[in-house]
C-alpha cells in the first residue's frame, strides 16, 4: 500500500466494518487478530484502531512480566499489594 489512502465504509446491522485487504496486508493483520479500539476523541468523533495491548487487569498498566489469571492478567506491582 502506497502512501496514505482514505477509505469509506458503511457500518452494519451489527455495528461491523471491513478493513480493506490492502491495509490488513500492510499492517500484517491475519484473520483472527485481536485489536483494540479506542475512543480517541469525542468531539471529532475520532477512534484508533491497533494491536492489542495487554496490561494488568487492576492498574492498566503494561508491563512484561503479566501474570495471566482467570480472564485477565496481573502484574508484580498488583501481586505484591494482594500479598
Amino acid at each position: 500500500m502506497k502512501g496514505r489512502k482514505a477509505v469509506t465504509r458503511c457500518i452494519d446491522d451489527l455495528g461491523r466494518i471491513v478493513v480493506p485487504a490492502d491495509i490488513r496486508e500492510a499492517l500484517g493483520w491475519e484473520t483472527g487478530r485481536k485489536l483494540e479500539i479506542v475512543l480517541s476523541d469525542v468531539a471529532t468523533k475520532s477512534i484508533v484502531i491497533r494491536d492489542v495491548i495487554v496490561r494488568c487487569s487492576l492498574c492498566r498498566e503494561e508491563s512484561q512480566n503479566l501474570q495471566r489469571i482467570e480472564n485477565g492478567y496481573i502484574c508484580p506491582a498488583c501481586t505484591a499489594k494482594i500479598t
